[in-house]
């Protein structure tokens, strides 16, 4: 099976890549910062692989930090990879400096990687980025039915150049996604590239953890809203919070197909499997985890619809993880890992 290098491998959706991948037959070089944290998603994957090959499959490549130049030089050049998976990208919205934190790192980083291969990736056909919904959030949008491909989040960069470091969390970290992605197709309109280039753009992506993670307040930015909605840690609903979202295991299923599916190549793909408010969220744990005290307040905003239509026509998706399943699943994958706690409210 074809090798392949994938940057990120210790966060919540590269961990899932990986495992998928792992148990696909491929062969999995992770980037990580350093030997303890290759040791660390080691031991988290063990748990989940089930084949001792599939644990076998697994090496690790240390890149100290993807946003300086030549971060994925070594990496790359010793690999022989036939495909690169880049999901390596800051998710938070606990930061100083907009610029330093979120900008830097996500197009650094992804134009890093884009350059490593075409210095030394000889072997490599194509590089999927995991890229974000963040980067397609348009309004009006182009397709009158909802968001698709066809839109970008050009506003976001519009704001951070006009607030700097003033730009809230957000704002700045859609602006890190659109310039991110932005930044990686024109490198390949820029160059005499080998490889191509496929984009996966999901919403606030749910589903269990399974990456390294010692307590729920080192847990990813989405998952962590809906253990802190079942605990209790969120009062009141926030009105104007209305996306989409999908389940972890797909946005890594969808990293495959991305893959092995020639027709994928050159191409966008909105990975939603419906609307998220956290009234819905709300929903799901009244009538999943009954008996404890939730948030309360209603929604004001309405989640525009993502259109998932390419996806499934030519990646093949199929059916989503609808939101119930992955809300439980993401709930019972906490406990597991930390322990069920009495509500906050």
């Amino acid at each position: 099976m074809a090798k392949v290098l994938v940057t990120g491998v210790s966060g919540y959706i590269g961990c899932h890549v990986t495992q998928h991948l792992l148990s696909l037959g491929y062969k999995v070089t992770g980037t990580v910062r350093s030997a303890a944290k290759a040791e660390q998603v080691r031991a988290s994957l063990a748990a989940v692989l089930l084949q001792p090959e599939q644990r076998e499959n697994l090496s690790f490549s240390i890149v100290d930090d993807i946003a300086v130049e030549g971060a994925f030089d070594s990496a790359v050049r010793d690999g022989g990879f036939e495909f690169v998976v880049h999901t390596a990208s800051p998710f938070t919205y606990a930061i100083q400096d907009p610029q330093r934190d979120l900008i830097d790192p996500a197009v650094n980083g992804t134009t890093g990687v884009l350059k490593s291969v075409l210095k030394h990736g000889q072997s490599v056909k194509r590089i999927v980025v995991t890229s974000s919904m963040a980067a397609i959030r348009n309004t009006p949008t182009a397709n009158p039915d909802g968001l698709s491909e066809l839109d970008w989040n050009n506003a976001s960069i519009k704001a951070f150049n006009e607030m700097g470091a003033e730009t809230p969390a957000g704002i700045a970290y859609s602006a890190s996604k659109t310039l991110a992605e932005k930044a990686a197709w024109d490198f390949l309109q820029e160059n005499k590239c080998a490889f191509d280039l496929v984009t996966i753009n999901p919403p606030f992506v749910f589903g269990p953890p399974i990456h390294p993670c010692s307590a729920p307040e080192s847990l990813n930015t989405s998952v962590k809203l809906i253990w802190d909605m079942y605990i209790g840690a969120i009062k009141e609903v926030n009105p104007n919070l209305a996306a989409g979202c999908v389940d972890v295991r797909d946005v890594a299923r969808a990293h495959a197909l991305a893959l092995s599916n020639p027709d994928a190549g050159g191409q966008r793909f909105i990975t939603s499997s419906g609307p998220y408010t956290q009234t819905l969220v709300r929903q799901v744990l009244q009538k999943r985890f009954p008996g404890r005290s939730y948030a309360t307040g209603e929604m004001a905003a309405i989640p525009v619809p993502e259109l998932n239509i390419k996806s499934k026509r030519v990646l093949g998706m199929g059916v989503y993880i609808g939101l119930e399943e992955s809300i439980v699943d993401t709930v019972n994958g906490c406990i597991d890992r930390f322990g069920d706690v009495k509500s906050l409210l």
